[in-house]
């Protein structure tokens, strides 16, 4: 599936595009990455219908920000979205569904966030990312990057009981969902949380008779990212086309597609 030309249109409703310098990727420490970014921190709120098709072109929110990779020699920052509707559940998967059938989802405002939302949110980056730059926690970073949206979101809270064990932060679409982000109890047994978000959000976006639920990005070869392969039938974004992959997705599946959309790319520099 092509992007359509409404979506393109999207674009040019925004402030000027920035792209940013050179940098290590954080996903492939070996290569380089530059960014496609826009800064919406003292823009208006962004219509439902706007920030969807930013999002089927690749764009994804982090805060006030949207970005998209734009390594043109690369391309392996890949874009995701699940169709919900033809997914089924793996063995493991609804084991893990059993188990947390007494857990109690609660749809909430990102703005009613509080110090109970904080301080798992702070415990999640301690024990799970002390290397990166979210590291140390603090609240301001905390209202700037889950709290503060441009457009309409929400956070999916887990509960077991009186204890909240797990946040999923949400983007609403016109197509899905945008899973944003989602933090957690590192200590919380059984373990597979992060399984039982992306499933609590499938069936989110099924009840609401929607067809997409938007992961991010899959990089292949990336250990951190090998969890995405697991949910199909997925669609990935390469050359702004979505192509649909009915089985666990490998990097032999898409290194051909890949190679294809750099040949284009620079076919089209000498083009011009």
């Amino acid at each position: 599936m092509i992007a359509s030309p409404c979506d393109f249109e999207s674009v040019t409703a925004l402030p000027s595009m920035q792209v940013t310098p050179l940098h290590q990727c954080s996903y492939l420490p070996d290569r380089a990455a530059r960014l496609e970014l826009f800064d919406l921190s003292n823009h208006e709120r962004l219509t439902t219908p706007l920030f969807s098709g930013l999002s089927r072109l690749g764009f994804r929110r982090s805060g006030q920000h949207l970005y998209r990779p734009a390594c043109h020699n690369c391309q392996r920052c890949i874009s995701t979205r699940l169709l919900v509707a033809a997914f089924e559940r793996n063995r493991s998967q609804r084991k893990l569904w059993q188990k947390y059938q007494n857990t109690d989802v609660v749809i909430t405002a990102c703005e009613d966030a509080n110090e109970q939302h904080f301080s798992l949110y702070a415990r999640y980056i301690c024990a799970r990312h002390s290397d990166g730059d979210m590291y140390p926690p603090n609240l301001q970073s905390f209202r700037r990057f889950l709290q503060h949206s441009f457009t309409h979101s929400f956070f999916m809270e887990f509960w077991q009981k009186d204890t909240l064990i797990m946040v999923a932060v949400c983007d609403q679409l016109d197509d899905g969902i945008s899973a944003v982000y989602t933090f957690f109890d590192p200590d919380w047994q059984p373990s597979g949380l992060g399984t039982l978000a992306i499933l609590t959000q499938i069936e989110h976006v099924k009840r609401i008779n929607l067809p997409h639920l938007y992961l991010g990005f899959w990089v292949p070869n990336a250990q951190k990212m090998a969890y995405k392969s697991k949910f199909y039938p997925i669609e990935l974004l390469i050359d702004q086309t979505w192509h649909r992959f009915d089985s666990p997705v490998t990097p032999e599946h898409v290194e051909p597609l890949l190679q294809r959309a750099i040949k284009q790319h620079y076919l089209a520099v000498w083009q011009d």
